[in-house]
């Protein structure tokens, strides 16, 4: 193993996921790392921290996600909350308006808190919910033009289904080291693949990386059945 793999595996990729009340942002948490989907009824108090690892990155990274509540907005302890945050997820439910009309607030209160870092964090937009397109209340246009003024990543995806959940933050993590995500596997059914590899003891993994493929080149098998059907074909003079 390298020194810059020694280095990105030892370190600690901290996640501050903030937002309004029922936005999901438990359940965004508990999804990528493995969990299951609304297992924490009745919303978080304070803050929650989860522990886990970015498994869509080799070597795996470790994670701690730091789950603030959405009545943490007005008090003195969010400055505690996000403190030394490598990434800022500012969550909106796509089918609830004032969620995302009130991040302007959460906005700025992050950037007042942030502004004496030395390394300010990753920040980005997450649109959850996109199970529920068809019930869309925030204009696409708004959303990019929120983005587009404060300097966002712009993003969405489901904590249900798990839709895009897995690629975004595997994303985040892979901005903050400075590494290059490759390719992911496909959903399956709505779910994202999962590694089978058994070094993780039994343990629920994220899609390993793999090289894109180029779809102009034949794989082996393909090719080895046109040769095949080529030797046996009766050639004709036209």
């Amino acid at each position: 193993m390298s020194d810059s793999e020694d280095e990105v595996q030892s370190r600690t990729v901290k996640i501050t996921v903030v937002g309004e009340p029922s936005t999901g942002k438990t359940s965004l948490c508990l999804r990528y790392l493995g969990g299951t989907y609304g297992a924490a009824p009745g919303g978080t108090q304070g803050a929650e921290v989860m522990a886990g690892q970015c498994l869509g990155l080799r070597p795996p990274v470790p994670l701690q996600f730091c789950d603030v509540s959405g009545n943490a907005l007005g008090t003195n302890m969010l400055a505690n909350y996000l403190y030394a945050s490598d990434v800022v997820v500012f969550v909106y439910d796509l089918t609830n308006l004032q969620s995302f009309e009130r991040l302007h607030m959460w906005f700025e209160k992050v950037k007042d808190v942030c502004e004496s870092e030395v390394k300010k964090p990753l920040m980005v937009l997450f649109g959850n919910k996109s199970d529920l397109e068809h019930q869309r209340a925030v204009r696409l246009s708004v959303v990019q033009q929120f983005a587009s003024e404060h300097l966002l990543e712009n993003h969405k995806g489901s904590a249900r289904t798990g839709d895009m959940v897995n690629n975004a933050f595997t994303n985040f993590v892979a901005r903050v080291l400075g590494v290059k995500v490759r390719r992911m596997p496909a959903a399956t059914n709505g779910k994202s693949p999962v590694s089978k590899d058994p070094a993780l003891n039994g343990h629920m993994s994220y899609p390993l990386q793999t090289e894109p493929t180029q779809s102009l080149i034949m794989n082996r098998k393909a090719l080895r059945k046109l040769q095949r059907k080529a030797s046996s074909s009766v050639c004709c003079i036209q």
